[in-house]
């Protein structure tokens, strides 16, 4: 659900945020418009753990960075700002102590489609984050137990590449050695 027709800062969306009615609920900037976020279902968690769980130990196993839940928000270069499902920060990029709030765009990300997601939405999350340097974005779609691995052509637009449940993803340049199968991902 949009908030309002204007366009928004980061500056808008803090005090949106920090209004006491809005104390229980999320919101994202993306584009100039502020939305609320629902809070997921089980199904929704259950893939974003599965995910999260093999990242992080992949990632906590060689010393490579950080991986994050949606508690997490990055607040863009392009104005945009909102937490992924998931996400990695390499420690090249981040250095420890981690800042209060991350300025920069994830190496990698992920989106977990919900009911509430249009798939127009989906897409512009994972253009912004291209355009502001993370390397591949993952859509997991529920429904139909595929993955959209996204990347930005060298003109600029948006490509997806479609995996389904036989295939497998991989952390390419920024995870390498990183698997992950597809199944796995939707295993209960």
């Amino acid at each position: 659900m949009v908030l309002q027709e204007r366009v928004y800062t980061v500056a808008d969306l803090r005090a949106i945020e920090a209004l006491p009615e809005n104390k229980d609920r999320r919101f994202e900037l993306i584009n100039g418009a502020i939305y609320e976020v629902p809070y997921p279902s089980p199904t929704h968690n259950l893939l974003v753990g599965n995910i999260y769980s093999s990242l992080r130990e992949f990632v906590k196993a060689r010393k490579l960075g950080y991986v994050f839940t949606d508690s997490v928000s990055y607040s863009l270069p392009n104005g945009d700002a909102y937490a992924p499902d998931v996400s990695f920060v390499s420690q090249e990029r981040q250095a420890a102590p981690l800042p209060k709030q991350l300025t920069i765009a994830p190496d990698m990300a992920v989106e977990v489609a919900s009911p509430s997601n249009r798939e127009r939405e989906l897409l512009d999350k994972a253009e912004s984050l291209l355009e502001c340097g993370t390397h591949f974005v993952w859509i997991v779609y529920p429904n139909t137990k595929v993955v959209d691995v996204c990347h930005l052509s060298p003109e600029g637009s948006l490509i997806t590449r479609k995996i389904d449940s036989g295939g497998v993803l991989d952390g390419e340049d920024v995870l390498p050695g990183f698997t992950l199968s597809v199944r796995d991902v939707f295993e209960p």
